[in-house]
């Protein structure tokens, strides 16, 4: 906003004054969301401590499956596999303040029970708990990316605003009130001055 460009006049001081209480609004309104986001993450940053508890299913889930093909043989174990229905799960994408925020829910779940082998029932326990526990992790750690960059937009925004914008329209304000200010003044010495010079005349 270029202040040689725009008319000093109430007209448009005063659609000024509308614009910059609107933005002030969307400001709030921004500040807000971005505490709420900020309130989201916190919420969900002490469950991603179980990484180190997740991977450890999954080592302990690993040593068990290394130690049935040590003991069986690749082609049992393989074979045994087979028997066990593969996991489904469905996408189911949600909303948090606007956000789409990834999920995903486990429709269906291997039966360990269908291995035939016993050594190999105990392992599919374990790879089945651990598979579970990644699923529902990862969908954690994309629902923080996810609200992490929404964050981080949103702040950028009420930056913008906060030291961009606002200024500007404050500082575009003052100056149109500056200078109707200066013509009121240069109206009212006119009209003295004319109403001086009448009276000296009727004199």
């Amino acid at each position: 906003m270029s202040m040689g460009r725009v008319a000093a006049t109430k007209g448009v001081l005063q659609r000024l004054r509308e614009q910059l209480r609107f933005i002030e609004k969307g400001k709030n309104v921004l500040k807000m969301k971005r505490d709420q986001l900020a309130g989201e993450i916190n919420k969900l940053l002490p469950e991603i401590r179980r990484r180190k508890e997740v991977e450890g299913l999954f080592n302990d889930a690993y040593a068990s499956l290394k130690y049935a093909y040590t003991l069986l043989g690749y082609d049992k174990v393989e074979s045994a596999s087979k028997a066990v229905e593969l996991i489904e799960v469905r996408a189911l994408p949600t909303s948090v303040m606007g956000v789409i925020m990834p999920d995903v829910e486990i429709i269906k779940k291997p039966d360990p029970r269908q291995v035939p082998l016993t050594t190999l029932f105990f392992v599919a326990e374990k790879l089945n708990k651990a598979v579970e526990e990644v699923i529902k992790l990862a969908v954690l750690e994309a629902k923080i990316e996810q609200l992490s960059r929404e964050l981080m937009d949103t702040n950028r925004k009420v930056n913008a605003l906060e030291k961009v914008v606002i200024p500007a329209y404050q500082s575009l304000i003052r100056y149109i009130e500056d200078r109707l200010n200066e013509e009121a003044l240069e109206e009212f010495f006119i009209t003295k001055h004319v109403r001086d010079i009448i009276r000296v005349r009727r004199e």
